[in-house]
């Protein structure tokens, strides 16, 4: 009986690292996908439109323009940021469940290889 319930331990233990690997794996891959549309969204429109009207604008609307971007940028920062930290704590986590499940299977089995 014991044995069974440390195999259910086991099996529950390999089920989560496979999904928070998962989970890491998607939250990488989102953070990679919005990066670039992120910073696309900062840098291009606002030199876009001053390069674009640049005949038609007033000397104070150059002022308004790089304020504009630096507060855009600077949102922008934080925005990656969070994203960044949020696909960093997936893998974290992920590693952390795949010590544990490999530290369980070890006291399982002192002899026996990991497997991996």
């Amino acid at each position: 009986m014991a044995t069974d319930r440390s195999s259910d331990d086991l099996e529950g233990l390999r089920r989560r690292v496979v999904e928070l690997q998962a989970t890491a794996e998607a939250e990488a891959e989102r953070y990679s996908r919005q990066t670039w549309m992120r910073w696309l969204g900062v840098v291009f429109p606002i030199p876009f439109v001053v390069v674009l009207l640049r005949l038609y604008l007033d000397a104070w609307t150059y002022y308004f323009a790089g304020a504009a971007l630096i507060v855009s940028a600077m949102v922008l920062f934080e925005l990656d940021t969070a994203a960044r930290d949020r696909s960093n704590a997936a893998g974290q986590a992920a590693e952390a469940a795949q010590r544990d499940y490999e530290a369980a299977l070890a006291a399982r089995q002192p002899d026996a290889p990991i497997p991996c």
